[in-house]
């Protein structure tokens, strides 16, 4: 009886190292995984930051001027006259929408009465 208790036990070991074993593989690929992904992640944030910097010197006033400055010729650039811009009054006023029109009723701030949705549940 001793003898197959002592097997037993053995096998409980062997089963043992076996699973501990596994999961120690398994946590050791994870975490190679995991540092990869950190190191992509490294290299996204660096590529993000070199973009940025490349955004800042091609928006640059300075450089946008002088290029309009060089090519105003070949682009038909001039400088805006004051007479190219209105008031505010010069401008048309909100659209207007034919009664009934559900979305001409509710952008005028006349929602009807009859409209409901299905997020509401209650009774009238």
């Amino acid at each position: 009886m001793m003898r197959l208790v002592n097997i037993a036990l053995i096998a409980l070991v062997i089963a043992t190292a076996t699973w501990t074993y596994s999961v120690k593989h398994e946590s050791e690929q994870r975490l190679a995984e995991i540092r990869k992904l950190e190191r992509l992640i490294a290299l996204e944030h660096e590529t993000i930051d070199l973009l940025r910097a490349d955004w800042a010197h091609l928006s640059h006033p300075q450089r946008l001027q002088a290029l309009a400055e060089r090519y105003s010729e070949e682009l038909g650039l001039e400088t805006p006259d004051a007479s190219q811009f209105i008031t505010a009054s010069e401008l048309p006023g909100p659209p207007q929408f034919d009664p009934g029109d559900a979305v001409g009723d509710i952008i005028a701030g006349e929602p009807d009465d009859a409209l409901t949705t299905g997020s509401i549940g209650g009774e009238r």
